[in-house]
């Protein structure tokens, strides 16, 4: 009767943890790669019993952001820990939509600006080298781990990510999936390729291709063990993968998440792709017309009218509810694999 009472004890406990509600902290750290000369700026999210919750008050970004508490105290227990990697020309808060729905149930959440790769910082020199994203990644898994502050907060054997985009390319990257350089850069001259590399805000890239050796790509694995399980959310590069050898070191959970309508990353190249080539890999798309920018955040009022690309989603489609959606598909993996 005991062991019964305890386990039942137990269940309730393991319960607690992956559908309690937390109020949301927020901090802002700063690391710095000396190997590579990149600085992470980072953005955490946590969960916190704290209550006094204050309307965000950065008015420099595009996009709405949640409320929540600057530099709460933490929870007393550690936590599983989830990275999010941005797309091109985006940053750290562009997924705080999925960050701040992750830390409300527990977890805490991780996401640099990837030096280069932001929307205040765009270099396309740095689009095509996809191998610093995953680098800057792992990095920050070590600094995480080891802050003084962080590293009794986190479960170190409880680690995820997930990424929109480029960035869903630095998951699977991270899972262990090997692009082919020679692969991507004869697909890219394609017509359809060079079609998914007109990116918008890097007019460049184009000449640059061209002009890429992938003799300079270095000879590195950038799978990291240590993160259990991945998101890619509308993954890019998919043009870099033709056959199984290049993802047969994937052994763990892999979501992967598509948009029909999407003319950035089409999912027949690229999510799609990816999905075929991974055998564990669950697939999930979501309907036309839904396309590549809804998994942004939603933007701020003014810009809604403005028939910028990154917000001009079709009359019928409500982000707000299409991000519910997905965050609930995110937290469904994530409490299944790592709660």
């Amino acid at each position: 009767m005991r062991i019964k009472r305890l386990f039942i004890i137990q269940f309730l406990f393991i319960s607690f943890l992956g559908y309690a509600q937390y109020n949301i902290g927020e901090r802002t750290l700063v690391y710095v790669d000396e190997t590579r000369d990149r600085p992470l700026i980072t953005e955490i999210w946590y969960p916190t019993f704290d209550k006094d919750i204050e309307e965000n008050s950065k008015t420099d970004l595009p996009f709405i952001l949640p409320a929540t508490i600057r530099e709460a105290s933490f929870i007393e227990q550690r936590s599983p820990l989830i990275l999010l990697s941005h797309g091109t020309g985006g940053n750290r808060f562009g997924l705080a939509w999925l960050a701040t729905a992750l830390a409300e149930k527990g977890y805490i959440v991780a996401a640099p600006d990837h030096w280069g790769n932001t929307f205040d910082n765009i270099i396309p020199e740095y689009f095509l080298r996809y191998w610093e994203r995953p680098l800057d990644i792992s990095f920050l898994i070590t600094q995480l781990c080891t802050d003084p502050i962080l590293s009794g907060q986190i479960d170190p054997k409880k680690i995820g990510i997930a990424g929109f985009s480029l960035g869903g390319y630095t998951s699977l990257a991270l899972a262990g999936a090997n692009l082919n350089c020679s692969v991507l850069m004869k697909n890219a001259q394609s017509e359809n390729g060079k079609k998914e590399f007109e990116i918008p805000k890097l007019e460049g890239l184009s000449n640059l291709m061209e002009e890429f050796s992938c003799e300079s790509v270095p000879s590195i694995s950038l799978k990291d063990d240590r993160i259990k399980v991945f998101v890619a959310m509308a993954p890019a590069l998919g043009l870099g993968f033709e056959n199984l050898q290049q993802t047969l070191s994937i052994q763990s959970l892999v979501l992967i998440i598509g948009a029909a309508g999407d003319h950035i990353a089409p999912i027949q190249t690229n999510a799609k792709n990816y999905h075929r080539l991974i055998s564990n890999a669950i697939y999930k798309e979501l309907a036309h017309p839904i396309g590549h920018y809804i998994f942004l955040s939603e933007p701020v009022s003014d810009l809604k009218n403005q028939n910028l690309i990154y917000y001009n989603d079709h009359h019928s489609i409500n982000r707000n509810s299409i991000h519910k959606e997905v965050q609930q598909s995110i937290l469904n993996f994530f409490d299944k694999t790592l709660f």
